[in-house]
């Protein structure tokens, strides 16, 4: 019943983006212009993604017909589908999520950027491809100004295992390194035939001796919980717990990491006392 609605939805919703497509945009010679019907015919879309008219025609009927990765991936090229609009055939489809859009796409919304900058603790965001793509004021103040670090470098994961603001202040680095570097293996393992996530287990392996050393390990693990202890040079002993969500505003490979002060430990009204000199 499932996959037949399933079927259902995505031919009416293949129809109306069909119907919504002018032949100009879909890039069509001038002699396709003149129609009853605004927008593209189904003959045209079959040609323009490589499939037989009737199989086509039975995908929009809703029929049972099996659509592969690459035929949605060429429905989607001829159609013009946005990355969201590409996602939800494959889901509907009971394929594999299409790969990651990429990061020029994930334009955080103003409300959004104004939570990051007004929440009272270190705030980060981490994009696809585990990169951080935004954070506040308190956490550069906690660890060192991110703005400066050129974006192709802003990797979280080698900014953990690398950046020394993380190695020094950080006094159980190693234990809770080991988590994060656990999380990470379970978020992002299914990534794993993407060049990105090779060239960055490489590089951390020429380049950290622990990474090398744990990653081999095969650890998985979740971040529940997961403390941190930080020796402040200006605020003194702090103590944090992550807290970690994501699926933000329909936004998937988004990740956000909330560092709260641990009650009881004077995190609070340091964090307050630093604030006040530093607004």
């Amino acid at each position: 019943m499932e996959a037949s609605r399933n079927r259902k939805a995505i031919g009416e919703f293949l129809k109306r983006r069909r119907s919504s497509l002018s032949p100009q945009q879909a890039g069509l010679p001038a002699g396709h212009t003149r129609r009853r019907t605004p927008g593209l015919r189904r003959e045209e879309v079959a040609q323009l993604a490589d499939v037989s008219m009737t199989w086509y025609t039975w995908l929009e009927q809703g029929r049972e017909v099996s659509a592969s990765a690459e035929v949605l991936d060429r429905l989607s090229a001829a159609l013009k589908l946005t990355a969201t609009e590409r996602q939800y055939i494959y889901l509907l489809a009971g394929r594999y999520t299409p790969p990651a859009r990429d990061l020029s796409e994930y334009r955080l919304s103003p409300a959004f950027m104004n939570l990051v900058r007004c929440t009272p603790y270190p705030f980060f965001v981490i994009g696809p491809q585990n990169r951080l793509i935004a954070w506040n004021a308190e956490a550069c103040g906690i660890f060192a100004d991110f703005s400066l670090i050129p974006p192709e470098d802003r990797q979280m994961l080698s900014l953990v295992f690398l950046h020394p603001a993380f190695r020094t202040k950080i006094v159980n680095w190693e234990s809770s390194t080991k988590v994060a570097l656990s999380f990470y293996r379970k978020v992002y393992d299914p990534a794993a035939d993407q060049p990105w996530y090779t060239e960055l287990t490489e590089s951390l392996m020429e380049r950290s001796a622990e990474f090398a050393a744990w990653w081999p390990l095969h650890e998985v693990a979740d971040k529940n919980g997961m403390q941190v202890e930080i020796e402040h040079e200006v605020m003194g002993r702090l103590h944090f717990e992550i807290i970690t969500f994501n699926q933000i505003n329909d936004l998937e490979n988004l990740m956000c990491c909330i560092y709260m002060p641990v009650p009881g430990t004077l995190t609070e009204e340091r964090l307050a006392t630093w604030r006040q000199k530093h607004s």
